[in-house]
């Protein structure tokens, strides 16, 4: 059996268009859900403490908290109702999970060993490690996306604390959150 050179590249561009369009329904189920979810909570978070700074300890607290127990329903939701089941794919999870924990242990350790530090400081911080983390996953997972969302997302978080220090949690909940926000839905709408 003799395959042309032509029907070879056009079979190999197929197989790729399907690893895009696997890829993509995969981010459009699992990553989609839970960017929206956290673009809503960085959202909220921001106004309250906007309006609220003496509690904004609190609000984040508790956004960090109904973030994590979200992206484990939704994480359980996606293995749940995926059609393959294997290992691998939960060892993968546990690896995200545990990288969080890492890194969310490292940002602590870092903020005494930085310390003494304003609020503002802080929490620009903490926005920009966690959007490193997004940048760095992006690269490990080749969605680009992700990289493109972390890199914003800390531009603006960059722009917000040396610029208008004054509005910054309200910047950052329209920028910050708008543009997690934003990337969610135009995943789970585009890419479907």
């Amino acid at each position: 059996m003799n395959i042309s050179q032509e029907d070879a590249k056009e079979s190999l561009s197929t197989i790729q268009d399907i690893m895009v369009q696997t890829h993509r329904a995969v981010a459009a189920a699992y990553a989609s859900p839970s960017l929206i979810m956290w673009g809503l909570l960085w959202t909220a978070a921001f106004i309250a403490s906007q309006f609220y700074l003496a509690y904004a300890f609190y609000i984040f607290m508790a956004m960090g908290l109904i973030g994590s127990v979200g992206t484990t329903v939704i994480y359980r939701g996606f293995r749940r109702k995926t059609p393959i089941k294997d290992d691998s794919s939960q060892r993968f999870g546990r690896r995200i999970i545990w990288f969080w924990i890492v890194l969310i242990a490292y940002i602590i350790i870092w903020l005494f060993l930085l310390a003494p530090f304003s609020g503002l400081q802080c929490n620009a911080f903490i926005s920009t490690a966690c959007m490193f983390a997004y940048v760095v996953m992006g690269i490990w997972f080749g969605s680009y996306f992700m990289v493109w969302l972390g890199l914003t997302v800390t531009a603006t978080t960059l722009i917000s604390f040396y610029l208008f220090p004054c509005y910054y949690c309200l910047w950052m909940a329209i920028i910050g959150g708008g543009a997690i926000l934003g990337t969610g839905l135009y995943i789970r709408l585009r890419w479907r």
